[in-house]
């Protein structure tokens, strides 16, 4: 087995555990990396992303700052959540793990 096979059979793995994980500080950064990107895109019409180059730079600086932004959102919406449902605030705690800017009520 090759260093990138171990490497994929190591991501899946995580990542199994993490989704079968109920604790939003575990999942909500990953689902960020993903949803933030289509949710920033689909609230704004579109970003203009021939402002900068003709090479696909633009695109890229796109996706990798809003997967950013997700993670950090997804990680701290995660810990408010995962909080407010261990001190009872949250009735469940499984609401809203699929958005990575909102907390549980």
């Amino acid at each position: 087995m090759g260093p990138l096979t171990r490497r994929i059979g190591l991501a899946a793995v995580l990542l199994g555990v993490a989704g079968g994980s109920t604790s939003c500080t575990v999942v909500k950064p990953i689902v960020g990396v993903i949803a933030a990107p289509a949710m920033i895109l689909g609230g704004t019409g579109g970003v203009p992303f021939g402002c900068c180059c003709d090479d696909g730079r633009g695109v890229v600086a796109f996706f990798v700052v809003s997967s950013a932004i997700g993670a950090v959102a997804g990680l701290a919406t995660g810990i408010v959540s995962d909080v407010r449902v261990l001190t009872g605030h949250a009735s469940d705690p499984t609401a809203n793990w699929f958005d990575p800017f909102a907390v549980n009520h």
